[in-house]
């Protein structure tokens, strides 16, 4: 059953909190029948990551869900484009604002040489966890994360529910593809997964262990990681990742033959196993016999799902470039309005 419209009596409790803060509602961007209320934007002028100062613009939104509960929702807006949010759950609308302003604006953004970071967070409740997670209450964890580069967006999602890895996209501008090898992020290592390209673009996974709040700070040690990587690959001729890269690439080939390696093992192994002359050594006779059983095992240990292949070889890529247009003619770059990407030497 929807619950009813917000009276004007319920409206002035709910605000209280936020007035004696120096926010004050915005009655025009609200909603009374959607029972959200919206408060005037405020404007922080911070430090910028490359030098001066930037001006981030604030806007707070109340939801209440009519049982109680309530979702306060922050969302920062930057003249540069980037925007963030954090928010929070909760039957307290003064702790919940309290919560959120405890988080700085600056947290939310991070720029380095040749891109720029936004992050986006939750405060998780803690109430899946364990009985000390739930004592400490609510935690604040990454839930959203986006890298900028020039001609390329790469977004993360962070789950909250642990064991479950991250999942990450990569898009180019609008009119143009990307060209990239299915190992551009998998050779920072073990817990990234190779690129699967589909109709949507270029998706991978990235595996985050550990509680909630552990799982956030890997994931942003990872937005940092990936978005030097991307600056520092993408800069280059394409012909330079095989070079830089080739002991990786030849590791990830051999991430991805483990499924394959395994089955081939567990065949060997039932064929070979009965004929091999241990004598009285049963212990050790039926232990390897738990040797395939513990291989298969690990081969579900991989950040994607087991596929019987056999991967392509690294190769050294040809290419002018990561990027060529959506429609790719013969006529030069210059010809169809597209600016080749330049690219430094390896």
């Amino acid at each position: 059953m929807t619950a009813p419209a917000l009276t004007h009596h319920e409206i002035l409790g709910l605000v209280e909190p936020f007035t004696r803060r120096g926010r004050h509602v915005d009655l025009a961007a609200s909603d009374r029948v959607a029972r959200k209320l919206a408060f005037k934007p405020i404007d922080h002028v911070s430090a910028h990551d490359a030098g001066g100062t930037m001006l981030t613009r604030e806007v707070l939104l109340l939801e209440s869900y009519g049982t109680g509960t309530f979702k306060l929702t922050r969302t920062l807006s930057r003249a540069d484009g980037l925007q963030a949010t954090v928010t929070t759950l909760g039957q307290a609308p003064a702790e919940m604002l309290a919560r959120i302003e405890a988080v700085a604006p600056e947290r939310h953004f991070r720029c380095g040489p040749g891109y720029e970071i936004t992050r986006s967070y939750e405060f998780d409740s803690g109430a899946d966890g364990s009985r000390a997670d739930r004592a400490a209450g609510p935690q604040l964890r990454l839930a959203n994360g986006l890298v900028r580069l020039d001609g390329l967006t790469l977004t993360m999602r962070v789950p909250a529910v642990k064991g479950i890895a991250a999942d990450i996209a990569l898009d180019a501008v609008p009119g143009e593809v990307l060209d990239i090898p299915e190992d551009l992020l998998a050779v920072q290592g073990w817990y990234w997964a190779r690129l699967m390209n589909d109709v949507t673009g270029w998706k991978t996974r990235l595996r985050l262990r550990g509680k909630p709040v552990q799982r956030s700070a890997q994931a942003e040690a990872a937005l940092d990681q990936v978005a030097r990587h991307l600056v520092q690959t993408l800069g280059e001729a394409p012909a330079c990742f095989h070079e830089r890269w080739l002991a990786a690439r030849w590791g990830v080939v051999l991430r991805r033959l483990i499924p394959t390696l395994t089955a081939i093992g567990l065949i060997v192994g039932v064929l070979v196993l009965p004929s091999l002359p241990f004598g009285q050594a049963s212990g050790l006779f039926l232990a390897l016999h738990y040797v395939p059983i513990a291989l298969l095992a690990a081969s579900f240990m991989l950040q994607e799902l087991p596929r019987f292949e056999l991967p392509p070889l690294p190769r050294r890529s040809s290419a002018a470039g990561w990027r060529r247009p959506v429609q790719a003619s013969s006529a030069p770059a210059a010809q169809q309005g597209i600016s080749p990407t330049a690219h430094t030497a390896c």
